[in-house]
């Protein structure tokens, strides 16, 4: 079954378009929607809907491929068949009645959603959690980067498109949260008019273009650019003390969690060890699991990963594991990988740190070990302290990477609630492809047959399968009112129409 869809609640796509024969049919069939050509926003947001009469359809692109395709067009990547009554995505040539073009699919129309009234910006707690953490983010990397470029760790350039990039991710999830928050709430008059004037750009293009990456990820990759290491212990350290200045208070005292729903709960690095040629580790890259709320908000986080920033053989995992639950990648031998829970604590538990592969090296974290960067001020706010848990591979990691070396070894199999590609280990992994295509090139593929072969000719992955992700995401954003215009347009920080970075006080 596809992560959240209920059968049920599914309609037959052969008794909306043609004639369903199965008696009992584990589909809907529902006669009130068959002249509709649009996709029900309740079951396309929600993944259910309770009117039995609703006027639109139970279906997207994304559904009709995994329950309804021509098997013919699945296996041999075309169907001769002129009356098959299954969905077919693609084109049909036949001599005699020449073209038939790929079966209709229910679109999902933009929606404009109305602004939030006082009262909702006021007493919506979503909203409420929303803002708070996105103006706590904001504040504590702003500070920390405006303090790393003072202290000639960071150039201004680097700190000021740093800042510049958590900005627009934060403003753009907030457009495309439910109901929509606009900029002026994460910030008082004065704020947004200052913040506004020297990053122009980010306030021009959080509502047409799309971020990158989420915003913790962007965190730390700056913390590993300051330190000017990849040694885990010292990366996971600075990590963990500027995670600790945006907890969140939360109305359960006991609660080990961040509060922040844009800090990652999930940190990973990895590497690679060359035990037969050089005998040499490649450093360690890291990685956080996806930080958002919402399961349109998240779906549409993964789908740019998979579109334009992860490497290509990290995504084409993600979609395999995805849609067809299959085992995807092999890694070259002796590939490790450490994964931890960011939990936290009103005392520092005495074993509190993280161990990676005994072989090969021992990181101990604490966040008190850590010299403090961002000013004294900082400290006396900090309620919690922040400690990592390690943490083995959940099943959709042990499914996309299977011969990974994950420590700890999974005891049993955790089955997740969350889609494939929110895990830590997709974003770790693919920064060491990144930066080693000797490595990348070395990448095997275990996939069945039938998925990427036709008795003809090989069917082309990833971009078929890349491009369902870009239907969807496109489907997602329409959704959610986002100007998507005619194409996708992505972000660029590096612009050159903003200027200094300065701290803000809240």
């Amino acid at each position: 079954m596809m992560q959240g869809y209920k059968l049920e609640n599914i309609d037959c796509f052969n008794f909306q378009y043609n004639h369903c024969s199965k008696r009992p049919c584990k589909f809907q069939h529902r006669q009130s929607c068959k002249d509709s050509s649009e996709i029900c926003l309740d079951w396309f947001r929600h993944r259910k809907c309770r009117n039995k009469v609703c006027p639109r359809k139970h279906l997207n692109h994304e559904v009709m491929v995994a329950y309804f395709l021509c098997l013919a067009e699945k296996t041999a990547n075309h169907c001769l068949q002129l009356t098959c009554p299954m969905y077919h995505a693609k084109a049909r040539q036949f001599i005699e009645h020449g073209i038939i073009p790929p079966d209709p699919v229910p679109t999902v129309s933009k929606v404009k959603r109305k602004k939030m009234v006082h009262f909702v910006q006021c007493e919506n707690p979503q909203v409420q959690t929303v803002v708070k953490s996105g103006f706590q983010l904001l504040d504590k990397a702003r500070s920390f980067f405006a303090n790393s470029v003072r202290e000639g760790k960071l150039t201004q350039d680097r700190g000021r498109s740093y800042f510049k990039e958590i900005l627009h991710t934060i403003l753009f999830c907030g457009n495309i949260n439910d109901p929509a928050i606009e900029p002026n709430l994460f910030f008082t008059k004065k704020e947004l008019e200052v913040l506004s004037a020297k990053y122009p750009d980010v306030f021009r293009d959080y509502n047409t273009h799309l971020p990158t990456r989420p915003p913790f990820t962007v965190l730390l990759d700056a913390v590993v650019e300051v330190l000017q290491t990849r040694k885990a212990d010292e990366v996971l350290k600075l990590l963990l003390h500027l995670t600790e200045q945006m907890v969140l208070e939360l109305p359960d005292a006991k609660s080990n969690k961040c509060g922040n729903i844009f800090v990652s709960t999930a940190i990973s690095y990895c590497y690679f060890w060359n035990l037969h040629i050089t005998n040499e580790k490649t450093d360690n890259y890291f990685g956080a699991s996806v930080s958002c709320r919402g399961r349109q908000q998240k779906e549409i986080m993964i789908d740019i990963l998979c579109c334009k920033t992860w490497h290509q053989g990290i995504s084409l995992a993600v979609c395999i594991g995805n849609w067809y639950k299959n085992q995807c990648l092999l890694f070259p031998e002796a590939m490790y990988s450490m994964a931890y829970n960011i939990t936290f604590s009103k005392e520092s538990p005495s074993e509190a740190g993280t161990a990676s592969n005994n072989q090969h090296e021992h990181a101990v974290v604490r966040s008190g070990d850590v010299q403090n960067t961002d000013g004294p001020e900082n400290n006396s706010t900090v309620k919690q302290r922040a400690y990592l848990k390690p943490r083995a591979p959940c099943e959709r990691c042990l499914s996309m990477f299977p011969n990974v070396i994950y420590h700890p070894r999974p005891e049993h199999c955790e089955h997740p609630y969350w889609e494939y590609g929110n895990c830590a280990e997709c974003e770790s992994l693919s920064q060491l492809l990144y930066a080693n295509p000797q490595i990348a090139m070395r990448l095997g593929y275990f996939v069945q047959r039938t998925i990427l072969y036709s008795p003809t000719k090989q069917v082309h992955l990833p971009n078929d399968l890349i491009l369902r992700k870009h239907r969807r995401l496109i489907e997602n954003l329409k959704s959610l009112g986002f100007n998507v215009g005619d194409h996708l347009s992505f972000y660029d920080p590096s612009g050159a129409d903003s200027t200094a970075l300065e701290v803000f006080q809240s």
